[in-house]
């Protein structure tokens, strides 16, 4: 059941981007009826075709949450002497790099991620068949200077990915796990935050960020919530100023400056919006 009530609405006598929240009652009931330890997953829908109709290349990326979403079993390999500080971190099992081939031959398939330090890595590299998509790497968090480190971020890593939207083929989606039902109303605000930062850092230098990212989705493997935030681009794009193809005074360099800060706190601000609402509803999902 995907509902519309996830848009913004303003209040009688509000205005632009400072509107206040609507009729949510759709979504406080489907927050209300969700178990408490269910998972929600997140899509962002991204605009993909810019600048006169060219289509953006499908980015990816690794983004490190605040909490723990998913069960995730890792593999630490490192020396004997931290296999202590690896399980203490989190590790499912520790091996030494001596006998790391043996255990991966037999059970690789049994971890969802492989980590070790950067001593060890090399150790590693020659066994990259048996390891494929699973080995180690600095750009994914899996390998760092200490085991505890290491496995920390395997543990709070996200890896996401722009896929093609089945509804348009001019936005992308990327979907992933994003909280949990019982989590406290600063993590949930942290997570989303933090999403939007690592997707706009892929927004093309020819589009307003407040255009880049389209809406988000949370869903809670039965009901949709929609979180649309058109309405408020299109407020914004009403305060800016039109950019012409003129020599400009001083004062209207200036003036444009201020509308560009306007564009890059807009984002900062919706998130904030996001996190009041769930602020002002989550107790009743934990109740």
């Amino acid at each position: 059941r995907s509902t519309s009530a996830g848009r913004w609405r303003e209040k009688p006598g509000s205005s632009g981007i400072n509107a206040e929240y609507g009729d949510y009652s759709e979504i406080e009931q489907l927050l209300t009826e969700s178990p408490a330890e269910r998972v929600l997953t997140a899509t962002f829908v991204v605009r993909a075709v810019h600048d006169g109709g060219k289509k953006m290349r499908k980015e990816r990326g690794v983004a490190t949450l605040a909490t723990r979403v998913r069960d995730t079993t890792v593999l630490a390999v490192c020396d004997a002497d931290v296999h202590g500080d690896a399980y203490d971190s989190g590790a499912t099992k520790c091996v030494e790099p001596a006998i790391a081939q043996n255990e991966l031959e037999i059970s690789a398939d049994k971890y969802d991620v492989v980590v070790c330090t950067s001593r060890v890595l090399p150790a590693l590299k020659p066994l990259g068949r048996i390891l494929k998509a699973k080995m180690p790497h600095e750009r994914r968090g899996t390998v760092a200077p200490t085991i505890q480190s290491a496995v920390r971020r395997a543990l709070l890593n996200m890896e996401w990915e722009m896929v093609q939207s089945t509804n348009h083929s001019d936005y992308y989606n990327v979907t992933l796990p994003l909280l949990k039902t019982s989590f406290p109303v600063n993590t949930l605000r942290d997570h989303v935050q933090i999403m939007f930062n690592e997707i706009i850092n892929f927004c093309p230098a020819k589009t307003p960020p407040n255009e880049f990212i389209e809406r988000l989705e949370l869903n809670d493997g039965d009901n949709t919530i929609h979180v649309d935030i058109r309405e408020h681009n299109d407020k914004l794009k009403k305060i800016e100023v039109g950019v012409l193809k003129k020599k400009y005074s001083r004062e209207e360099t200036w003036e444009l400056r201020k509308t560009a800060k306007k564009r890059s706190e807009f984002l900062e601000r919706e998130t904030e919006k996001i996190g009041e609402f769930l602020e002002q509803h989550w107790d009743r999902v934990k109740s």
